[in-house]
């Protein structure tokens, strides 16, 4: 269950993003470790100038609304679908809502993408963060009225009073929500499911524009003074090393401007023992790639093929189970009872799941 606290914002933070903001009602989410989800909610005043780069949701004076996408997208839309969640909670219109990169930084904890783990480990945080800043600025427009938070609610971007009929935009409130003290977590009152206007919706990614326009920067477009392109060629069996390899050929090579062995490490998830180039251009590497000649120990693995792990499985398939999970009537007596048995084998690539 993620935890909304206070944050204090250091000095370097405060100075760091200080030309960002003209002030306004600023709610940031920060993770404790990037393994964990466990969140931070931090108030900023809108007589401050500068705010945290972990700053999440910002309110302008204007009214505009800022959601800042911590998570890497890499095509799953990913930066598209946690900042609806922030506005989901918010009540806002989304077609009004600028999305805003988040800056690399350790105060986020984890901004990778991977596993399909974005949505289920970042959601609950992110409606946090939206409810909070909701039930701020209704408390900001209850204190004004002078009548009870119960009264009131959020609908597009402005407090409403039930009994009364009186509405107030956000942008009014920005300044006295923001010298609010923060919800409570535990008793932050979360939408019902039922009432949510945006999620479930098709949506198109707020990226779409730009990469049909052709003006999106990927990582291949990044360009920095001095900056040089790398290939890298690794054993073609995990688990193998290098032996030698004909560095001192490759470095002579038009482009290139340095060669040389990785010892790598055996952990998966690491980086596998290899040789690098680092070239002028991707042209110079992949062509000095194709003239490079490694001698490889391959290690233990070097006899598993695709063929032997078909066999593997189904010697395994003929074998009795290794633990029953569950059991629920017998699957023997259906077949030997049933009129017509249909049997049939299915296998699928053995490829890494990865991009």
């Amino acid at each position: 269950m993620s935890l909304l606290t206070e944050h204090a914002m250091d000095r370097r933070s405060f100075l760091r993003l200080s030309g960002l903001s003209g002030g306004g009602l600023i709610l940031g989410l920060t993770f404790r470790g990037a393994s964990t989800t466990e969140a931070q909610v931090v108030k900023v005043s809108a007589s401050d100038q500068g705010f945290s780069p972990n700053a999440f949701v910002r309110i302008a004076p204007d009214g505009e609304v800022s959601i800042w996408a911590v998570r890497a997208e890499g095509g799953q839309g990913i930066r598209t679908s946690l900042p609806m969640v922030v506005a989901e909670e918010l009540e806002v219109d989304w077609k009004t809502v600028k999305v805003i990169v988040a800056p690399l930084d350790p105060i986020y904890g984890g901004q990778t993408a991977g596993g399909s783990t974005s949505t289920p480990t970042s959601y609950l945080p992110m409606r946090q963060a939206g409810a909070s800043a909701r039930i701020m600025l209704t408390e900001a427009a209850a204190q004004t009225w002078g009548v009870p938070a119960s009264e009131c609610y959020a609908e597009e971007a402005a407090i409403h009073h039930r009994p009364t009929g009186r509405t107030l935009p956000y942008k009014d409130l920005v300044s006295k929500a923001a010298a609010l003290p923060l919800p409570d977590p535990k008793h932050l009152a979360l939408k019902d499911p039922k009432d949510f206007k945006l999620l479930g919706k098709r949506i198109s990614q707020v990226d779409n524009p730009k990469i049909v326009s052709g003006k999106a920067l990927f990582g291949i477009d990044q360009k920095i003074p001095g900056m040089v392109y790398a290939v890298y060629q690794k054993c073609p069996v995990f688990g193998g090393k290098v032996v030698s390899a004909n560095l001192d050929h490759v470095k002579t090579l038009p482009g290139v401007k340095d060669a040389f062995v990785i010892e790598g490490t055996q952990v998966l998830n690491g980086l596998m023992p290899g040789v690098a180039i680092l070239a002028t251009s991707t042209w110079a590497a992949f062509s000095a790639r194709k003239e490079l000649q490694v001698t490889w120990d391959e290690g233990a693995f070097a006899d598993h093929s695709w063929k032997g792990y078909v066999a593997q499985a189904h010697s395994l398939h003929k074998a009795e189970p290794h633990a029953v999970l569950h059991e629920d009537g017998s699957v023997d007596d259906a077949l030997k009872g049933a009129t017509k048995v249909v049997e049939a084998d299915y296998s699928y690539p053995f490829i890494s799941h990865a991009n």
